[in-house]
């Protein structure tokens, strides 16, 4: 029944899996290594180390995992450079990447996407719960020769190891309880995996979690009405229960496995959102607490395997298959059904890896996704449509001594159908990439890629036709969309190893066929039109301010550039413990060529932090400011900066047969200050949490 819980039950959560396999001296043995762990990403077909990859990617795991604020998906990333969230309330927030975000940037659940209606609207919550996790990754720019289009911008994907590839020595897992003061949230999870015999793997995991409406500073308006109500965001509350339960067949040469998973998530939308029924409007006044609330159900199989050694020239086949059962209802105040959104969806993939030839290391894969979405309701904008896709892909690398060099190309057929109008568009789209890196002597390394991607429409921005109420407004999709190329270079040069360990990286992404909505002005006013959610029956266009925008699926070209720099320095290691300082700084901007500023593009940040690490003792200091962004487009408001000031603190006692008890506490917004996202629809009604504290106890076992 909910989306995301807050501060440290994330953190509490994420843990889950790290803890169980984890040894309990982790966090003290990790801070006394002046050598960066080289962490393997999974998302990777190559299995490279993060380290070793040209392509900007971060890795969140162990220690760091654990700490990060985890409503949602997009606030778990938020703190990685070049990636913050764009938020619809508390429950739902989406990963925005370098400025890109929606449909550019995809979501999956260890390698397979999340197969929900999330990139629809921005009110609608990915369908995966972070707080499980054992490791996420982050891809920024284009990851299209991987995942494919809807990659464009770049991907995040949740490592949660409920398959399982090896069998676990022993029966083990964790335990988590968390309270949280700013929303009276109460959290629960645990995670176990055990071994029946030599060849079978078991796992279990479940959550929940239940918030009340979460504190805030000032009022929820920027510009509040008289007698509005201050310090509570209404209609904020949540509740979530996710189970699941898998096997794995393990051999010496591979393993087969299956995991089945149950998501119920109940969440109220805040910041008087107003769906409604034929002929209504967005609401001029907030919406009371029995407002708009969302009803999320999904149940997934997932299908894991691999063979090692199957054939003369292959290393290993590796396979990897979803399916699942979507359903997303939109319950009006009073609780009547407003919208059912179905998602049925079957995605999957098949990857080759080949031995080397020539000193070439590589693989060859081909990628598969069936979709069939419908629509019923006050606001089905989008008719009942499938989308289909076949892709191939081949990704190929080779070290020369320090020099790394590797390269790729993917080929996606794509057919997406409106069977209400039985209209049906192909397209092919193509995306190829290169990228090279060189490790100097003295520890440095500097390298860079360049991508050029191709995105085909999705579904809602060809077929749409009818209100957006979410964003208030009028949708129009646009059958003729041509497919938008990116062409992406990005440039690094970091240190790793050592004292002092930095990166720093610039980039330029040129878009050409930026597909966005653009307002209409058909009655040749000068001012961009407001229509009632019967537009379509009617086609009237009105004068009146709290009327539905009306809006067409358009192409322009579009130029992201920006730079991202980080830089982590012991200051201290010796009998009083490892103090660790971090300063970090990213920025991106956007325009059109011809129609200004892109909207939504979050501002300049600037943050540092301090950790430290003793014994069985951690604690930590951070900061963060947000530059005021006053880069808009034309029907965008300014947002003002802000500063968000957090801390933490552990303490881990150990158990016989090496168990552990960890006592936890974090705080969050310590300034209180008034916090409002640029890149959130609602950032002029519904600000983040105020001032709030977290205490919770994990045992690992």
């Amino acid at each position: 029944m909910h989306s995301r819980l807050n501060g440290v039950a994330a953190c509490a959560a994420a843990s889950l899996s790290w803890a169980a396999q984890a040894a309990t001296d982790a966090p003290a043995a990790a801070a006394a290594s002046l050598v960066q762990e080289q962490i393997i990403v999974t998302a990777d077909p190559l299995r490279r180390v993060d380290a070793h990859l040209a392509q900007p990617v971060s890795v969140l795991r162990g220690e760091a995992l654990q700490r990060q604020p985890m409503r949602n998906i997009g606030e778990a990333v938020s703190s990685q450079l070049g990636v913050t969230s764009a938020d619809f309330g508390p429950s739902v927030g989406r990963p925005t990447i370098r400025g890109l975000g929606g449909a550019r940037v995809r979501v999956l659940d260890d390698g397979v996407g999340t197969m929900d209606v999330a990139s629809l609207s921005p009110d609608h919550a990915v369908a995966l719960e972070p707080l499980l996790a054992r490791q996420i990754e982050i891809f920024r720019g284009p990851a299209t020769l991987l995942y494919g289009s809807g990659a464009s911008g770049g991907l995040v994907n949740v490592v949660d190891d409920r398959i399982l590839s090896a069998l676990p020595a022993r029966w083990g897992g964790a335990v988590v309880g968390q309270y949280d003061t700013v929303n009276d949230g109460r959290t629960g999870a645990f995670r176990l995996d055990g071994a029946v015999g030599e060849t079978l793997a078991l796992h279990l995991d479940g959550l929940r979690v239940d918030t009340g409406n979460y504190d805030i500073p000032n009022f929820a308006e920027r510009m509040p009405d008289p007698g509005e109500p201050a310090g509570e965001l209404g209609n904020s509350d949540a509740g979530i229960g996710n189970y699941s339960g898998g096997a794995s067949f393990v051999h010496e040469r591979g393993f087969l496995g299956f995991a089945v998973s149950r998501l119920d998530r109940d969440y109220g939308v805040p910041g008087g959102h107003a769906h409604g029924h034929e002929g209504e409007a967005a609401a001029a006044e907030p919406l009371p607490d029995d407002g708009v609330r969302i009803d999320q159900a999904q149940t997934r199989v997932d299908v894991k395997g691999a063979l090692i050694d199957p054939l003369p020239g292959l290393r290993e086949i590796r396979t990897r298959w979803g399916i699942n059962d979507h359903t997303h209802i939109e319950l009006e105040p009073g609780g009547a059904v407003g919208t059912m959104l179905i998602n049925q969806e079957t995605e999957g993939r098949v990857e080759l890896v080949h031995t080397p030839w020539l000193g070439i290391d590589g693989v060859v894969g081909v990628q598969i996704q069936d979709r069939d979405f419908d629509a019923r309701g006050a606001e089905a904008f989008v008719p009942k449509s499938t989308q289909d896709s076949v892709a191939l892909f081949v990704v190929e690398k080779r070290d020369f001594g320090r020099l790394h060099v590797d390269a790729g190309f993917r080929y996606e057929h794509t057919d997406a159908e409106d069977l209400a109008a039985a209209r049906e568009l192909s397209h092919g789209v193509y995306s190829v990439s290169g990228g090279a890196s060189y490790r100097h002597a003295l520890g440095f390394e500097f390298g860079g890629s360049v991508t050029r991607a191709e995105r085909a429409p999705a579904i809602e921005e060809l077929f749409a036709n009818g209100p957006h109420l979410a964003t208030n407004t009028f949708e129009i999709g646009n059958l003729n969309l041509d497919t938008e190329t990116s062409t992406n270079i990005d440039l690094f040069v970091r240190r790793g190893d050592g004292r002092w360990r930095w990166t720093a990286s610039v980039f330029h992404n040129d878009i050409a066929n930026f597909i966005f909505a653009l307002e209409q002005d058909r009655d040749g006013d000068g001012v961009a039109d407001r229509v009632e959610a019967d537009f379509a029956d009617t086609g009237l266009v009105i004068d009146e301010e709290d009327a539905l925008l009306l809006v067409a699926q358009t192409q322009a070209d579009a130029r992201f550039w920006g730079f991202e720099l980080e830089s982590m320095f012991m200051l201290m290691d010796g009998p009083w413990g490892q103090l660790d300082w971090r300063v970090w700084l990213d920025s991106v901007e956007a325009r059109f060529d011809r129609h200004g500023d892109v909207p939504r593009i979050p501002p300049l940040r600037i943050g540092s932090g301090l950790e430290w690490y003793r014994d069985r003792w951690s604690a930590g200091l951070a900061v963060v400011r947000y530059a005021p962004q006053n880069d808009v487009s034309r029907l965008e408001t300014r947002t003002d900066g802000y500063v968000d000031l957090s801390l933490h603190a552990e303490y881990a006692l150990p158990l016989p047969d090496d168990r552990e008890l960890q006592f936890f506490a974090r705080g969050t917004n310590l300034s209180d200050d008034e916090q409002r996202r640029h890149t959130s629809y609602l950032k002029d009604s519904v600000p983040l949490q105020g001032l709030g504290a977290q205490f919770g106890v994990r045992l690992s076992f």
